[in-house]
């Protein structure tokens, strides 16, 4: 009997590709059989090291991992690391290499993962989500009336456009808002679009306290040209374009708004807020061939070519680690 195994072989024996093998080999938890004179077409792994490695492997508990997830769920694999931090997807850190450790999400905890984060970050939140532009008004948009009742911009069950009305606990249409309650805007919600491109990618649970005083700060200075609101049962999603806008008073603790930053940076600085989208745009120069076939790959998986390279590197670089 043969006490080793083909490249191909140890592929099978663990379920992993072929690279990965390669990996393993770099990485020392198999031996590569050396063979300085080419003698035989494909490398070969001592059997021991490899059946030692699928035992470990067996130990570990199966599930998917971040990669894959941000895969399915259409986010970036840093996202999934963060929602991972924060537990909103429930993962299991296991052992992974020598003194390493990485995650395991189960069947179970991806999908109450997926019914909670029903939006793909790739997808830019369409304005009709948050914008009424008819009457020119934005969900969740502050107004008072000149007896200071005050009323919120938000949605029915039916999506007719409105105001919810704290004072009474009841929701009105917006001829009715305004006319029977005279009902103002607080702010102005438009701004001039800025030239960068990127996001910040905001999640804030319904209730918290920072939820509201942050829209109303972002609606008046950066304007609904320049952000996206997708609202959720349990939280709302902000896209806020990348830009660094001036202020007198920031009505929260900007220590509390960070905990709810997901992607992306904001920082205060000399009377600035400085938003910083977690890409940057680079150049690669690579053969028309291997584009050709990246943008194949990026269509038949509904995704956009960035998204295809960006996971493709992310997969390299968790096996180079």
């Amino acid at each position: 009997m043969n006490e080793w195994y083909t490249q191909k072989e140890v592929a099978d024996r663990l379920g992993v590709s072929k690279p990965t093998v390669y990996h393993y080999g770099k990485q020392g938890k198999i031996k590569k059989i050396m063979d300085p004179y080419r003698l035989h077409r494909e490398a070969r792994y001592y059997k021991e090291d490899v059946d030692r490695l699928a035992i470990v492997r067996k130990q570990i508990p199966t599930g998917m991992r971040p990669s894959e997830v941000a895969k399915q769920l259409g986010l970036s694999v840093q996202s999934v690391y963060k929602y991972i931090k924060d537990d909103t997807i429930k993962a299991l850190e296991v052992p992974f290499g020598d003194e390493r450790t990485t995650y395991v999400i189960s069947e179970e905890a991806f999908e109450e993962a997926k019914e909670l984060l029903q939006f793909s970050e790739s997808e830019r939140v369409r304005k009709i989500e948050y914008y009424e532009s008819s009457n020119d008004i934005a969900l969740f948009q502050l107004f008072q009336s000149s007896d200071n009742l005050i009323a919120r911009v938000i949605r029915n069950k039916e999506l007719d456009w409105g105001f919810y009305l704290p004072n009474y606990q009841k929701w009105v249409n917006y001829e009715e808002g305004t006319e029977r309650y005279s009902l103002n805007p607080c702010y102005g919600i438009h701004k001039e679009p800025f030239d960068n491109k990127g996001y910040v990618h905001i999640k804030i649970l319904k209730g918290e306290d920072i939820l509201y005083p942050f829209i109303d700060f972002i609606y008046e200075l950066w304007g609904i040209e320049n952000l996206g609101i997708r609202e959720h049962d349990l939280w709302v999603h902000i896209s806020l374009k990348a830009g660094e806008v001036p202020f007198t008073e920031l009505p929260f603790p900007i220590e509390q708004l960070l905990l709810h930053v997901q992607e992306g940076t904001i920082e205060i600085a000399e009377g600035l807020v400085i938003v910083r989208s977690a890409y940057r745009k680079t150049n690669l120069e690579l053969p028309i061939k291997i584009l050709d076939k990246v943008k194949q790959f990026a269509e038949n998986e509904k995704i956009t070519m960035s998204q295809w390279v960006e996971r493709a590197l992310q997969q390299s670089i968790d096996e180079e680690e």
